[in-house]
């Protein structure tokens, strides 16, 4: 296995991952409501979507291409709704530090979080343009078609870029959630709301322009 082909796959996946964006601030919320492990299961969904995009790039999935285009503005529209409802629900909920400390999530909540990081980041073309883009651009790097072996270690490493960008901000933003007051609970968990409506609304205003 090229090790040097892994790491620029894990590159990737970084690049791709980390810029701030709706699933970075439902993590965030994750890790202050729930916890390392739940913020970063809610990362793995959109890890799913991400390698399933980077798969379509790696091999030059024509149809994937021609789908994302064809239907480009739908799924905009559909993922901008859908970024302005979950935020104005965000917005409007209430949080309190005991519930935060007390309740544990069920597993179905947990599930559903996962779905909506991958719908997320599924209903973003956005997102699978940026891997063509970054795939055409280091064509001449990642010589994807000189070895059948080389796609899937590109595509491993996007998965553990991923993986490690989701550990590294689950781990810090449950760390620091000990020293949040209550006021300041509620504060994040109304702007992370704003924050996400806000993306919605951006997208939706790309789609109708």
């Amino acid at each position: 296995m090229d090790v040097s082909l892994l790491f620029i796959g894990m590159a990737i996946g970084l690049a791709v991952t980390a810029p701030l964006g709706p699933v970075n601030i439902l993590v965030i919320r994750s890790a202050i409501r729930r916890g390392f492990v739940v913020a970063f299961l809610v990362g793995l969904g959109a890890v799913v979507a991400d390698v399933l995009y980077a798969a379509a790039a790696a091999y030059g999935v024509s149809w994937v291409s021609h789908l994302i285009e064809a239907y480009a503005r739908p799924l905009i529209i559909i993922g901008g709704l859908l970024l302005v409802v979950i935020g104005v629900w965000l917005a409007r909920k209430r949080i309190e530090l005991a519930v935060v400390e007390a309740d544990e999530p069920q597993t179905a909540k947990v599930i559903g979080r996962m779905l909506a990081a991958f719908g997320l980041t599924m209903s973003n073309p956005g997102e699978f343009l940026g891997f063509l883009a970054i795939f055409g651009t280091m064509s001449g790097v990642l010589r994807l078609h000189e070895n059948a072996a080389r796609p899937p270690v590109v595509i491993v490493g996007v998965a553990i870029g991923g993986i490690l960008w989701w550990l590294f901000l689950s781990f810090v933003v449950s760390r620091l959630k000990t020293r949040i007051s209550e006021r300041a609970l509620a504060r994040i968990s109304r702007w992370t709301g704003v924050l996400i409506a806000a993306f919605g609304f951006a997208l939706l205003m790309e789609a109708l322009t």
